[in-house]
């Protein structure tokens, strides 16, 4: 008997859902799914059919973070061996800057760790009200280094610190005050409501709503003025193309 692919990829309409899918681990993230995950976002940022892009999980979880087991097989890993596997992380913690289509990540259950990073480098966030949130690496003796400044460029040093010192589990509605998500909604609603989401975007045009993203991107790794002027040269280009 085959296994179950870890990742499931299905196409609804303009949207691509790209599904988590290691439910034995509560969606854990080992390197097929890291590879499979950052493989899947650039493919889908080729397909000229494919507008949006919503990342979910299976079953109980988005997911519970890294492996810990695969990690513990890497102990003896040589410094090369470390750096392509922290370079993969890197790439794991931009996803969302992988592509300017938009991506909209649909959580439920557990979403920790190595999870909780991967939920918030979608650009939009839709979670169950009973989704857990939350960075546990210390808690397991683990140093939160690679998770950290994903959620510091996010929701700011002092929520992040706290986050990550602290490791203490949040609810879904504190995430939202923290501006760590966008919405919150009935468990059984949240894979809907990021669909409903996903085709409200793909009804726009396309070529402005990929440069409104690739201007906001630019706009958080800017100065306010090298920002503006991005903005500008991009206003322009789309201008030249009508």
């Amino acid at each position: 008997m085959s296994e179950e692919p870890v990742l499931l990829s299905e196409d609804r309409d303009e949207t691509r859902i790209l599904t988590l899918n290691r439910p034995s681990k509560l969606n854990a993230m080992n390197d097929a799914l890291v590879h499979g995950l950052v493989d899947a976002v650039d493919e889908a940022h080729t397909d000229d059919q494919i507008a949006t892009i919503v990342l979910t999980g299976s079953e109980r979880a988005f997911s519970a973070g890294a492996d810990i087991k695969e990690a513990a097989t890497r102990q003896d890993a040589s410094p090369e061996e470390a750096r392509h596997h922290a370079d993969l992380s890197r790439a794991i913690y931009q996803l969302g800057n992988r592509t300017d289509k938009p991506v909209i990540a649909a959580v439920r259950g557990y979403v920790l760790g190595g999870g909780c990073n991967l939920a918030i480098t979608a650009d939009m966030v839709v979670a169950g009200e009973g989704a857990v949130f939350g960075y546990p690496e210390l808690k397991r003796g683990m140093g939160a280094t690679l998770v950290a400044p994903g959620l510091v460029h996010r929701i700011g040093p002092k929520a992040a610190f706290e986050l990550l010192m602290l490791a203490e589990d949040i609810s879904a509605d504190k995430a939202l005050s923290l501006g760590l998500i966008n919405r919150v909604v009935a468990d059984d609603r949240v894979l809907d409501e990021a669909l409903e989401m996903a085709k409200t975007l793909a009804g726009y045009d396309r070529r402005a709503m990929r440069a409104t993203k690739r201007v906001f991107i630019k706009s958080t790794e800017l100065p306010l003025t090298q920002a503006l002027d991005s903005a500008a040269e991009t206003m322009l280009q789309l201008r030249e193309m009508k």
